[in-house]
């Protein structure tokens, strides 16, 4: 049979057809990168530091290239259009010069944002147009935080999240405020008891963005770890940006947070401020609401029709940001709005595309450009002047003040929930707390918005999300491992054997495949094919017995399928199950480029729902099916 032919005429049953191949994204961010080819990392890290010294020597000449638009007829504009091609430029280098190094992209794009302060002062000199940056991304990646928490998941944990993410988040910030105070007196530097408030609040929360992509490869004995960590994140990003909100109102009233960490902190009780908190939770989580139906709404639009279009990015873009607008302009929280928009909202393939657009916007250009502007605003020689206090506190913030904090608030779980997790469970989630995208957004929001009185702000800041952005991501397989609260999913090399002979894959995460795979043998059926292979992969849900009862129930399955074909007087189909431990899509990626006789591979539609960072074509044909 000439199998490629049938290939090349294949169609989706939606009535197009993509060969595409799934990958996870964020996976782009994870120090251990299992697909990156075999460079010797001297190669790798040498090649960081030559582009690092290049961006260098650039800065070093931006007057002379700043001097090329003075007699321009709109030399300001001109050089601010610099700065922002500069910045696109520098996002695209940091994404593949950090690939198959240690050290996340974000940590990589802080020390090119350092190097490149000269040239990006058109940028960072213009506070509005600074905090509009940061603004309308950090609108865009709380709008895709919620969106990457799974709403059941979080329903079903929602104390602990709740426990984390409000009481555990005020916890963490007094604490480090008063560490860092008190460390100031003993290093006799002159750090103010508002910086310390603020640092604070900014660096409570945690951030999804760092964390996600550390656990994608992990498979957890108890599936709530993973869960509480990616929801908890995204939430207290939420929580830490209304208290930080809170504190410079405040601030812009009073002029000061108090003579004290613990008075400043008990101003948050006050009267007005709790009225001001009230109105920011319940004007935000109204507005979210309001997102969520404007989405649904998109959503049976977007069914009427066959297909997708440019423009509906631009109306799934507009729900973030006019849902933002209205939250402030009633005196509530903007963010809390477009997060709530997303949690709420469950991304569908008929807005694949729009889905792949937006992900592009915010991986690709906001997170980068806000780690770049933090970097452009550091004062090297303030940095290393406070680079002792700095480390000190972030070595405290790691190992002392986030363990307490998840053991205060998730430790009574171990004695009075049945299904509650361990102390194992506990002190991973006390190590995968890392500080990130948020916070830096919240430190240039400040750092902006032309408060005085802030030394050792974003120097401190700074030294405690590099810490936490190069010390924990690298080291969660190594400590889930140590653990023993999780197991790492490796590449799995699955063993098809297509006797020589056409043969299609169904793939499958679960037991999907019982109700697809009627569809997949009429297929076969009408192009006379006779071979059909069931490909199982259960990746985090993978244990021996589920996958003994799978295997024996599609026996039976196979068996009454070939019963009815011979009932009807056609041929028995060849059926197979193969199970592999590793991923879906990089399975059927192996199989794709290994098997010269696979005709088409047919997949759930839920294949769709992965953030994708690339898509790589396929030699093979996919099909998703309902």
């Amino acid at each position: 049979m000439n199998t490629t032919g049938l290939r090349n005429g294949l169609f989706f049953f939606s009535g197009f057809s993509y060969p595409w191949h799934v990958r996870e994204a964020g996976l782009e961010y994870f120090p251990f990168n299992y697909d990156q080819p075999m460079n010797p990392v001297s190669f790798l890290y040498l090649r960081l530091f030559a582009a690092l010294s290049g961006v260098v020597l650039a800065g070093a000449a931006s007057e002379e290239i700043f001097s090329l638009f003075e007699h321009a007829h709109e030399a300001e504009l001109a050089m601010a259009f610099f700065s922002a091609a500069l910045i696109f430029a520098l996002a695209f280098g940091i994404f593949y010069l950090s690939k198959g190094t240690h050290l996340p992209s974000f940590v990589v794009a802080i020390f090119f944002g350092m190097a490149a302060k000269p040239l990006l002062m058109p940028v960072i000199e213009q506070d509005i147009l600074l905090g509009g940056i940061v603004g309308f991304g950090a609108t865009l990646i709380l709008f895709g935080g919620g969106l990457e928490t799974p709403f059941a998941n979080f329903r079903k944990l929602i104390w602990k999240i709740l426990a984390l993410s409000f009481p555990g988040l005020m916890i963490t910030a007094v604490l480090f405020s008063l560490f860092l105070s008190q460390a100031s007196g003993w290093l006799s530097t002159s750090i103010s008891v508002t910086t310390a408030i603020l640092l604070g609040a900014i660096l409570a929360s945690t951030d999804p963005a760092a964390i996600i992509p550390a656990l994608k490869r992990l498979r957890f004995n108890k599936p709530s770890t993973r869960d509480i960590v990616v929801s908890e994140s995204a939430v207290t990003d939420v929580t830490g940006t209304i208290l930080t909100v809170a504190f410079l109102s405040i601030l812009g009233t009073a002029g000061t947070l108090g003579a004290s960490v613990l008075g400043g902190y008990g101003l948050i009780f006050s009267a007005d401020t709790v009225l001001f908190l009230l109105r920011q939770i319940a004007f935000g989580v109204l507005f979210g609401v309001l997102g969520y139906s404007l989405l649904a709404v998109l959503l049976r639009f977007k069914a009427a029709h066959d297909r997708e279009y440019e423009v509906d990015a631009a109306f799934f873009l507009f729900i973030p940001v006019i849902i933002f607008t209205l939250a402030i302009a009633f005196g509530g929280s903007g963010y809390l709005a477009a997060f709530v928009a997303g949690l709420l909202f469950v991304m569908s393939d008929t807005l694949h595309e729009t889905e792949r657009f937006f992900n592009h916007i915010i991986d690709g250009f906001f997170k980068p450009t806000i780690f770049l502007l933090l970097g452009a605003l550091v004062d090297l020689q303030e940095m290393f002047d406070l680079a002792l206090i700095g480390l000190l506190c972030a070595i405290v913030f790691m190992f002392f003040i986030r363990p307490l904090v998840v053991f205060l608030c998730l430790g009574p779980s171990m004695w009075f929930d049945r299904e509650g997790i361990g102390y194992r469970e506990l002190l991973f989630i006390s190590f995968v707390r890392e500080t990130g995208a948020i916070p830096a957004v919240l430190l240039v929001t400040v750092a902006s918005s032309g408060f005085t009185g802030l030394e050792g702000l974003i120097p401190i800041g700074m030294w405690v999300i590099l810490a936490t952005l190069v010390i924990e991501p690298p080291l969660t397989p190594w400590i889930a491992k140590k653990l023993g609260v999780a197991t790492v999913i490796e590449e799995d090399q699955p063993q098809v054997n297509g006797d020589g002979e056409a043969f299609v894959v169904l793939g499958t995460r679960g037991e999907t495949y019982k109700r697809r795979l009627p569809l997949v043998v009429q297929w076969a059926k009408d192009r006379d094919i006779n071979k059909i292979v069931v490909l199982l992969c259960l990746e985090y849900k993978h244990q021996p017995e589920l996958e003994q009862r799978i295997t024996q129930e599609a026996q039976g399955i196979f068996t009454q399928l070939n019963e009815s074909l011979l009932a009807s007087g056609h041929k028995a189909i060849k059926f197979s199950l193969t199970s592999s431990v590793g991923f879906l899509q990089e399975n059927i990626d192996y199989i794709a480029k290994h098997e010269p006789h696979l005709v088409a591979i047919f997949v759930g539609r839920k294949m769709l729902d992965f953030r994708l960072d690339e898509v790589k074509k396929l030699s093979v044909p996919i099909q998703f099916m309902e």
